[in-house]
């Protein structure tokens, strides 16, 4: 127990002296909580409120995956320097956790920009035009009626047409379809859903699903006509199989980059929301003066 306490100990003592580094990455400030000309405007009852609530948490969740990240590097650096029992045992304690939250947010942001620019831009839509109504398509219609809930490709397309009316609107569907993308969930083994609705890749160290089941088209050895034997499809039919197969480990660093990667695109695609909700709100009213002083 003394040798694995003292591991822990000295393991974090170079931790914290490598966090004071100014090279981590992402590098720069976190996002400030000041949300420019939201006050200016005049909104609906609570409209106001819940844009800038919800301004706030996504702004959160991008500084806590920033702070994540770097710490995340300044761990691989402790680590690479024990060996591997050491460096697993490292992992366990110290880092895992955090970098399953980093793995998970790019799927994660992605959902939560399309539910916060939604609700933003249908309250700017209610306080500027006339005539607009209160619906967003999948609302309930009658007292009973079953909730629905649309797929994600059904809400991003239910959003562009939403916020189509703005020229911004169109750098920030782009900037939004390049978060969680399928070059990273290729690189990263599908980590997000697996982990959600199977057996998740493991990090740094052990192999996972050693054994797959799969089913697939049916076949039979059939003999040619030169004497030879074929193996060919049985028509409609399917057999059910297994052999070995594996999910390889995370390489901890690897995987690091590509998360990194993510968390910039998501950084872009929070400057083009901001872009979008700061031309809606062109159209609103201005708040009177006598009134903006007095609030």
């Amino acid at each position: 127990m003394d040798k694995e306490l003292n591991l822990l100990r000295t393991a974090f003592d170079t931790y914290l002296a490598r966090l004071s580094s100014d090279s981590l990455e992402p590098s720069g400030n976190y996002l400030p909580y000041e949300f420019d000309h939201i006050d200016e405007f005049e909104w609906r009852p609570l409209g106001k409120e819940m844009v800038k609530d919800e301004l706030n948490e996504i702004t959160n969740i991008l500084n806590y995956w920033q702070r994540s990240l770097q710490r995340w590097q300044a761990w691989n650096t402790v680590i690479e320097a024990y060996n591997p029992d050491e460096a697993w045992e490292l992992r366990w304690e110290f880092l895992e956790t955090r970098v399953h939250h980093c793995l998970l947010q790019p799927s994660a942001i992605r959902d939560t920009f399309t539910f916060i620019a939604t609700n933003s831009m249908h309250q700017v839509r209610l306080a500027s035009e006339d005539g607009y109504h209160d619906y967003l398509d999948g609302d309930l219609k009658l007292p009973g009626d079953k909730p629905k809930y649309p797929t994600r490709h059904r809400k991003e397309q239910r959003l562009d047409e939403l916020i189509s009316a703005w020229p911004e609107a169109a750098a920030f569907m782009a900037a939004l379809r390049r978060v969680d993308d399928a070059p990273y969930r290729q690189e990263t083994s599908d980590y997000r859903n697996r982990c959600s609705h199977s057996i998740g890749p493991r990090l740094g160290i052990g192999i996972t699903r050693a054994v797959v089941r799969s089913v697939q088209q049916a076949t039979q050895i059939t003999q040619q006509s030169d004497g030879t034997f074929k193996r060919v499809p049985i028509p409609a039919t399917t057999s059910v199989s297994y052999g070995f197969g594996g999910t390889a480990p995370l390489d901890m660093e690897k995987a690091r980059i590509s998360n990194l990667e993510q968390y910039q695109r998501a950084r872009e695609c929070y400057e083009h929301y901001r872009n979008v909700l700061a031309a809606g709100m062109t159209a609103m009213r201005p708040v009177r003066r006598a009134a903006r002083e007095t609030s």
